[in-house]
């Protein structure tokens, strides 16, 4: 059996978008350590000041927000994910978790608008098509018709055709995500993402998330009237200390249903090589995903890939929630990742 691969690979960092990088704990150290030892200025002193209208940066995160809620200030290119550059004797860096702020990437994209969204899809010239039907939750439903960066996702156990099946829908906020990893995971020889699926249907009494309040209009004669009508007729009805039944509160939706997350069950490397989350991640319900605690029960070349990947990916504050098998027996077989619009958190399980 061939010794497992160093664990450096758990130093990785992300920077996400091109020249404006959002770099991670994780690779900052390795990054400028690398620098040094080239003789080159840091990454942060690199920077050139942003025109107007650009991309702004939040201090301390690095990462870039449209300043107008937008897609025209994200910087060409997609994303960069920096590898940790320093020896592998001095060990990984402590894993540390990511810290939210409005130029997350996570928030960035939770915050496009739907057409600044397709505005940002068209750009990075991201192969896709408008899903008509299947996904009335989803603000801007669309499908994958190629593959991001070299890399395919492809549905498993998906009875219909890609074409029409209901579980390869995504919200086009996702998919930004999804070439943001896609381009991540091709630095890692991984040429197909084998999911459960993207969205899921929502079950009947489920509505969509309400959006900003505007002001109510005047009420009309006739509905003002109905309403006293409806009013003086519950008054005869009600006994002496009854209190109204309230009305049940309609279902949420999850982030399947609005077609804002993904369950992955494999990687597959170009090689053939598959990295399957159910038998090859080999960790404890409970136990941290990363850092401290976070070693497999039997750590093979895949687990620690898979834990390099997870570690990464959620370093880099590309989506705010990521589960892994650890979090519960519900995802035994799969890693979940998605993106909430109005949360202000990460969460790593």
């Amino acid at each position: 059996m061939s010794a497992p691969p160093s664990r450096r690979a758990l130093a990785v960092a992300a920077a996400l978008l091109g020249g404006a990088a959002l770099l991670t704990p994780l690779g900052v150290a390795s990054l400028r350590r690398a620098e040094a030892e080239r003789g080159e200025a840091p990454a942060a002193s690199a920077a050139t000041p942003a025109p107007a209208g650009a991309a702004t940066a939040a201090p301390g995160d690095g990462g870039v927000a449209p300043a107008d809620g937008g897609a025209d200030g994200l910087v060409d290119g997609g994303a960069e994910w920096l590898a940790d550059g320093g020896g592998g004797d001095a060990g990984p860096p402590p894993f540390e978790k990511p810290v939210w702020s409005a130029a997350s990437r996570a928030a960035v994209y939770g915050g496009l608008s739907s057409d600044a969204c397709d505005r940002e899809m068209k750009r990075r010239r991201i192969p896709h098509a408008a899903a008509a039907r299947g996904a009335p939750l989803v603000d801007r439903p669309v499908r994958l018709t190629g593959p991001l960066h070299g890399v395919t996702f492809r549905g498993d156990g998906v009875a219909k055709p890609r074409s029409t099946s209901v579980f390869d829908i995504a919200d086009c906020r996702l998919v930004l995500a999804l070439d943001d990893l896609a381009a991540f995971l091709a630095t890692r020889g991984i040429a197909e993402v084998v999911h459960v699926s993207m969205h899921r249907p929502a079950p009947a009494g489920t509505v969509a998330p309400k959006k900003a309040p505007t002001k109510a209009p005047a009420k009309t004669k006739a509905k003002a009237k109905a309403g006293k009508e409806a009013a003086k007729g519950a008054g005869k009805a009600a006994k002496p200390g009854a209190r109204t039944p309230k009305e049940p509160a309609p279902a949420r939706p999850s982030q399947h249903a609005l077609g804002l997350a993904i369950d992955v069950a494999a990687l597959v490397k170009a090689d053939g090589t598959r990295l399957d989350v159910k038998a090859d991640w080999h960790g404890a319900i409970g136990a941290p995903p990363c850092g401290p605690g976070s070693e497999p029960k039997e750590p093979t070349p895949q687990a620690l890939a898979l834990r390099e990947i997870i570690c990464a990916v959620h370093a880099s504050g590309l989506f705010n929630v990521v589960l892994t098998p650890n979090a519960n027996e519900a995802h035994a077989d799969h890693f979940h990742f998605d993106i909430k619009r109005n949360a202000h958190y990460f969460l790593l399980e």
